[in-house]
């Protein structure tokens, strides 16, 4: 028990500081692209984004799970396996990615699209080649490794970011900054595991065992995918480019804290729950339950103070052109809670070798949105649409815990009353504020219509 607690509680905190660097550096980078370049640019890779996450994540099999969970995962021989079928599988989606360059572009009227997406679609052949050994540090929990890999790879990616666009302000920057990552990404990833190399090699059997623990991998990182980007994409076709720009850029501030609970839940939680899976599930739940609420608790003291005072921070940091994600963003903040109880809860079913209650969960938020989505534009605009997006993880998160209820494995009390603190304290900063004068967080929406 006392073991458990210390190796989840190192876990996190390489995670946070791992996740801290990054982000840092991504912010940084953000700022000052903002400063350089035009909206409309990143309205244009807000579609290329979508477009690469879409071939990626529609042919996901599990890999990096696969050699997590397995209990073959550490053996040369299934690692081979998996890189070969990871490596062809980057090459496969480049082709595709370029194939759908010319219907993009027609699509959303964007020429340059047919000359950008084959380019910046070469990330995933270079992800594709990525050492496995990302996964096999996991597997090991070796946090700090991979800590220190990730923060290094942030900075020096978020350098090249800006030397691009200080040089070259133009949408080339940020097409060859994404190559440029990932590439950096590619060669250090060779170097987390001296003793551990990549060959072309595969074992039939193990491939077989990779292809049926993923089918429920892969059919929820279809509905993944769309339920993901679904708002993006349909944006793009209704709105502006530099609005879509501007939404894009309010997307990624409000999914900083959901992101790094998602990486928490699959760098920390999933192996450990995958390690510990025959473990009976009252003395696994037992064994999760201390850490996950001491979690909880810091992420809703952050959490809460990041919502009722982001918009201020926006209004400081980023150029004028952007500041209608000052509206934007506690909007879809709010939404973002939902979403880290949902990728928590994941994490543990997914430890459990049970992924089909995660894939359920983004099939029917996905089914919310491709309603939702035209239907509130149309009656109420962008911040109809908004809201839609906001609140779709309630979906994700009914099915994720009737999942915990079938498989005992539920933290249902502990959520209610963490979710019940995080808008008692919300109420309170936004009235504190609200008393000296700064208004709220709120009082930028515009009009319904």
């Amino acid at each position: 028990m006392k073991i458990a607690h210390v190796t989840l509680t190192k876990g996190t905190i390489w995670t946070i500081m791992s996740f801290g660097g990054s982000q840092f550096f991504r912010l940084s980078t953000n700022i000052i692209l903002t400063r350089l370049l035009a909206p409309q640019l990143f309205g244009i890779m807000v579609i290329v984004n979508a477009l690469n996450t879409g071939v990626e994540l529609i042919s996901d099999v599990g890999i990096g799970q696969n050699i997590i969970y397995n209990k073959n995962g550490d053996e040369p021989t299934f690692a081979n396996t998996a890189w070969t079928l990871q490596s062809l599988r980057g090459v496969l989606l480049w082709v595709i990615a370029c194939i759908f360059a010319g219907p993009v572009a027609r699509y959303y009227e964007t020429p340059i699209l047919l000359i950008i997406i084959p380019i910046a679609s070469f990330v995933l052949v270079l992800s594709g080649f990525s050492s496995v050994n990302r996964f096999l540090v996991q597997r090991r929990m070796q946090f700090a490794r991979l800590a220190i890999y990730e923060i290094i790879v942030g900075a020096t990616s978020a350098i090249a970011q800006v030397a691009l666009a200080y040089f070259f302000p133009t949408i080339w920057a940020l097409v060859f900054g994404v190559v440029l990552a990932a590439a950096i990404g590619l060669i250090g990833s060779f170097f987390l595991l001296p003793d551990v190399t990549c060959k072309f090699k595969i074992a039939t059997h193990y491939a077989w065992e990779i292809l049926h623990f993923g089918k429920w991998i892969f059919f929820g990182s279809v509905v993944y995918y769309f339920s993901i980007s679904l708002d993006r994409l349909y944006l793009a076709g209704v709105v502006p480019l530099a609005l879509l720009g501007v939404y894009g850029i309010a997307r990624s501030i409000s999914e900083l804290l959901s992101i790094l609970v998602l990486r928490i839940g699959n760098i920390v939680i999933f192996p450990f729950v995958a390690s510990h899976s025959q473990t009976s599930r009252v003395a696994l739940r037992e064994q999760l339950v201390a850490i996950r609420l001491s979690f909880l608790l810091v992420a809703a003291i952050g959490f809460s103070f990041s919502a009722a005072t982001i918009d201020l921070a926006i209004k400081i940091v980023l150029d004028q052109r952007y500041h209608a994600a000052t509206w934007m963003v506690p909007v879809l903040i709010m939404g973002a809670w939902i979403s880290i109880l949902c990728s928590l809860n994941e994490s543990t079913l997914l430890g459990i070798g049970k992924p089909r209650y995660g894939a359920i969960g983004y099939s029917l938020k996905f089914i919310w949105l491709l309603i939702g989505l035209p239907f509130s534009f149309n009656h109420f605009g962008v911040l109809g649409s908004i809201i839609v997006v906001a609140i779709s993880d309630i979906f994700r998160y009914v099915s994720i815990v009737a999942g915990q209820l079938r498989e005992r494995l539920t933290f249902g009390k502990q959520d209610f009353f963490v979710t019940l603190l995080m808008v008692t304290l919300v109420a309170i900063i936004e009235w504190i504020r609200w008393t000296f004068g700064f208004g709220t967080s709120f009082e930028n929406l515009p009009f319904f219509g």
